[in-house]
């Protein structure tokens, strides 16, 4: 009964030294997304709201500056 806990307690100190672990990639696959990528639609959702518009903004600009995106000249 104590090897589940023992392969999960391997797992997550593999993750916290490499960054990495095998259940990761299933994890990804199933729909699971990094902290990092919900904070970014948090951030584009808010721009298409127009929370960071400026007086004649443009929504799409300010999303694209949002999650980092820069458009041509």
């Amino acid at each position: 009964m104590a090897a589940l806990p023992a392969i999960v307690t391997g797992f997550l100190f593999q993750h916290a030294i490499q960054g990495w672990c095998p259940p990761l990639p299933v994890l990804r696959r199933m729909g699971f997304r990094t902290a990092e990528e919900i904070n970014q639609e948090r951030y584009a959702l808010k721009a298409l709201r127009g929370d960071f518009d400026a007086k004649g903004g443009n929504r799409l600009d300010a999303a694209l500056r949002a999650v980092g995106v820069r458009r041509g000249p």
